[in-house]
């Protein structure tokens, strides 16, 4: 889907905002380090290590600072320095994890943004080009609801056009 995504009305992402960030990094944490453990004992992220990567989820109001201590994908606190940070809307990371766009496209189309640390950001980039996706380990109760939601979205998207 080409067209530019309208950002979830503030009012649905309520819920969202009202978990905190740490919460919300601690979660995302523990999902990755298990869709990924193979790749990160592999040492694939190890580009991570003492780093701070920062996920800005705008429409959503959510960020995630993780960082890889001891090969392990961690929550980072908010008062930490980040090195990088790739903003996007909810669609647009949906549309990633689930391979309907390519981090090329999102990238180009500055549909998803990298700023900070242009080395660490394009290690990244280049990370999630490598990844089967969506993940073959997602558990389907995650991908099915990643796939409503989508639907919602372009749904919201061809009522609006």
């Amino acid at each position: 889907m080409h067209a530019t995504v309208r950002p979830l009305p503030r009012l649905l992402s309520l819920p969202a905002r009202l978990v905190p960030d740490l919460a919300h990094s601690a979660a995302l944490s523990l999902l990755l380090n298990r869709l990924l453990a193979a790749r990160i004992a592999d040492g694939e992220l190890d580009f991570l290590a003492g780093k701070v990567m920062h996920i800005r989820v705008e429409d959503l109001g959510t960020s995630y600072r993780l960082g890889l201590r001891r090969r392990q994908l961690v929550p980072i606190e908010r008062q930490h320095r980040v090195d990088a940070v790739i903003a996007g809307n909810a669609y647009e990371f949906l549309a990633l994890a689930l391979r309907r766009e390519d981090p090329d496209t999102l990238f180009f189309q500055r549909r998803l943004r990298m700023e900070g640390d242009t080395e660490i950001g394009l290690q990244v980039k280049n990370f999630l080009d490598s990844l089967e996706l969506p993940l073959p380990d997602l558990p389907a109760p995650l991908r099915e609801a990643g796939e409503r939601a989508l639907r919602w979205y372009e749904q919201r998207m061809s009522a609006s056009g």
